[in-house]
């Protein structure tokens, strides 16, 4: 299966993806457009994406009625007390992602505490770069069996994105993969290609989700519209 992730799946569908759409949080977080024109950048140098967009979204209520039956909605908690709230807000059939790892944001201390509440749900849960394997696994142990490894870089310049988050990703499914047999893996982070899709097939990904190379249409639309076909079988 193939994941076009969030924000990207606020804006595109296709017929051989799920779009993920998001992230929102609680309370609109308003001055999206300013963001990206400050923030969002390629660099040649690095050769990846970059951007300080922090979540900025209309709020959950209007995520909840943007949400189609085939899509996921993506939600991240800010404040004590805003994983209680979404629960509680948030209709049951709604198919969740708990974006957990937005480098942009100044979470409140133990950030995590409440997203037990989820369990019964089994969403994703979206993993950050920067957590530990004992994070991950402390995750398994509250219940969660489905994870997107992972979210972007945070570096001095902003949120990273593309090529090196995959050693991230590579070792956090392969962690996973090893050490759990119910364990359902989505791989994110610098798929450009097939040759990208083949590498995290190799270590147990079970879905492959889409990000920065959405702003490559020609790239973008190669792997949509080849997923599932027979010309896929020698990589998946």
């Amino acid at each position: 299966m193939l994941f076009i992730s969030a924000p990207f799946g606020n804006y595109l569908t296709h017929k051989n993806a799920t779009s993920v759409i998001g992230t929102f949080t609680l309370n609109k977080r308003s001055g999206l457009l300013m963001q990206m024109i400050k923030t969002l950048r390629y660099s040649f140098k690095d050769g990846c994406w970059y951007n300080a967009l922090g979540l900025r979204n209309p709020g959950v209520i209007n995520g909840i009625g943007k949400c189609k039956p085939d899509n996921i909605l993506s939600i991240a908690a800010i404040d004590v007390g805003d994983w209680h709230e979404l629960e509680h807000l948030i209709p049951k059939d709604v198919k969740l992602e708990l974006n957990i790892s937005c480098p942009n944001i100044e979470h409140y201390n133990e950030y995590t505490n409440g997203i037990e509440k989820f369990v019964g749900r089994n969403p994703i849960v979206k993993l950050s770069p920067q957590m530990s394997l004992r994070d991950i696994d402390e995750l398994y142990d509250l219940g969660f069996r489905k994870f997107h490894a992972c979210n972007t870089l945070k570096t001095d310049k902003g949120a990273q994105s593309g090529k090196s988050i995959q050693p991230y990703t590579i070792k956090f499914i392969s962690h996973l993969k090893k050490c759990y047999d119910d364990i359902y893996c989505v791989a994110g982070g610098g798929i450009e290609d097939m040759t990208d899709i083949q590498r995290y097939h190799s270590i147990g990904a079970d879905s492959f989700s889409l990000g920065t190379v959405c702003f490559n249409p020609f790239k973008k639309n190669y792997i949509l519209n080849n997923y599932p076909l027979d010309s896929w079988r020698d990589y998946c």
